[in-house]
């Protein structure tokens, strides 16, 4: 998977977790849930951090859980949802497509 690619999903499991009332995901669970390599979640949680559609504040904790960086998600932002709910704009922007009615996670565990 690409960068890109990572960060769809991730902004996937952000926005289902938000819709469905659960904790908000942090460094520990995504790390958890996708079983990818730190440096790879690591990589799309900034990816959708600069491209405005999630809020998370960088900890001034510098340790790192193999490569990905401590961080508080604050919120989904708007833009975010938008894209999310948006079918063509969600593939124009990460490269695949979603049904919103059946949102599984196959994280692809393999190595980049």
């Amino acid at each position: 998977m690409t960068i890109k690619e990572d960060a769809g999903q991730i902004l996937l499991f952000i926005y289902d977790s938000y819709v469905n009332d659960k904790a908000k995901p942090n460094a520990q669970i995504l790390l958890d849930e996708t079983k990818w390599d730190g440096k790879r979640v690591d990589k799309a949680i900034k990816y959708l951090n600069d491209m405005d559609s999630i809020e998370v504040i960088f900890t001034a904790d510098n340790r790192m859980y193999g490569g990905l960086t401590r961080f508080i998600l604050k919120k989904i932002t708007p833009l975010g949802i938008n894209i999310v709910e948006n079918k063509p704009e969600f593939k124009r922007n990460f490269g695949f497509e979603v049904n919103l009615g059946l949102l599984k996670f196959s994280w692809g565990a393999s190595k980049k």
